[in-house]
């Protein structure tokens, strides 16, 4: 169900006690993440059920709660979900969770959808502020496209040094994602294989559902352990890392 003219709680409460300048390019050198900002980014994932609100004809209609936000960004489409089944109703809410509230993950998708014109006129300067801030304030899967971004050359200089941090970073706080990521990243020779251990014990104890990454995970394994010791994969293989 639509909102008509919906005007978010989350907008109006905040913009009683500030006044909040979107972001325009955040230019900002990346930083290592900090455990601080990890647990920051991880609390904001369990914050205010938002999950619902009454409009002005008291029917309740559902929004997207961080968990919610989360989920659709590591296991869907953003894109197919927020605009082709939910049909871009819940827009002005993602953008003021982004823009004033400043949730990593809100940011993080509102970055997506301004970079693929997505319910939104497309601004890539202003999605790739979006992005890069959630990265920088602990998202995952922020730092995973930013790795990409920096990789690629795309919207930004090509920088492998930048890539192989955030990618590295996006693994340690436990991306699933970034883990395969950065695994892919030592195999193909970059990095150092200082850190061929730490990827194969984050690799060999992340579970994965789809096939694909399954057997990625199967070769990249196979190609980590040419570079390590028995006793090394062994140690590794009976410990799960505590981080």
């Amino acid at each position: 169900m639509r909102l008509n003219c919906k005007i978010s709680l989350i907008a109006l409460a905040v913009s009683l006690m500030c006044v909040s300048a979107p972001i325009s390019s955040y230019a900002a050198k990346y930083e290592v993440v900090t455990s601080t900002k990890a647990m920051v980014a991880r609390d904001t994932l369990q914050g205010i059920d938002m999950s619902s609100i009454s409009n002005s004809g008291g029917a309740s209609t559902e929004m997207y709660t961080a968990d919610r936000m989360n989920a659709i960004v590591e296991n869907t489409d953003l894109v197919s979900v927020v605009k082709d089944q939910d049909k871009c109703q819940f827009t002005s809410d993602i953008e003021d969770r982004a823009r004033l509230v400043k949730s990593p993950v809100f940011m993080y998708a509102w970055g997506v959808m301004l970079l693929n014109g997505t319910c939104v006129t497309q601004d890539r300067d202003l999605a790739i502020g979006y992005i890069r801030k959630a990265a920088d304030n602990g998202y995952a899967p922020a730092m995973v496209r930013m790795s990409q971004f920096f990789e690629r050359g795309l919207y930004m200089g090509k920088n492998m040094n930048m890539s192989e941090q955030y990618m590295h970073t996006a693994a340690a706080l436990g991306s699933k994602t970034a883990r395969l990521g950065w695994a892919d990243m030592l195999v193909r020779g970059y990095g150092t294989p200082a850190l061929y251990e730490e990827a194969y014990g984050w690799l060999y104890h992340s579970e994965y559902e789809d096939n694909y990454s399954k057997a990625k995970k199967a070769y990249l394994e196979s190609q980590l352990k040419k570079h390590l010791p028995p006793n090394v994969i062994a140690r590794n293989e009976a410990f799960e890392p505590d981080y």
